[in-house]
Order: structure tokens, then sequence, then C-alpha cells
């Protein structure tokens, strides 16, 4: 997840997330994301695409 994370910082704000950033989303990301993380992998498509909208419309709160 933190890969994921990562990409999501550096493709929406052109720099990457610092370690504290990183386990404040992990902490706040909604328990459904998880989930589906878990369950499909941080590499299929959906899960990617569910985490980048719900990070974009968050990132505000993370820095």
């Amino acid at each position: 997840m933190i890969e994921l994370i990562n990409e999501c910082f550096i493709d929406a704000l052109g720099m990457p997330p610092s370690d504290d950033q990183i386990n404040i989303v992990m902490k706040n990301m909604p328990a459904e994301l998880v989930s589906l993380a878990e369950r499909l992998g941080e590499n299929d498509k959906e899960v990617r695409e569910e985490v980048y909208v719900w990070l974009n419309e968050n990132i505000n709160d993370f820095l």
C-alpha cells in the first residue's frame, strides 16, 4: 500500500509523501478500501482507481 500511496502523492502533488504522511493516510483510509486492497491486491486496477480518487479528494487532510 505504501508504494500506491507514494505514487498517488507524486501524481497529485509532484512530490513524494513523507513517512509521517504515509502513516496518516494509512490510518485514515476507509476500511472498505483496505479490505478491497487486501482481497484484490494493491496492483488491481479497481483498487488503484479507488485509492487514487479517495486520496485526491482528501489530499489536503494529509499536507
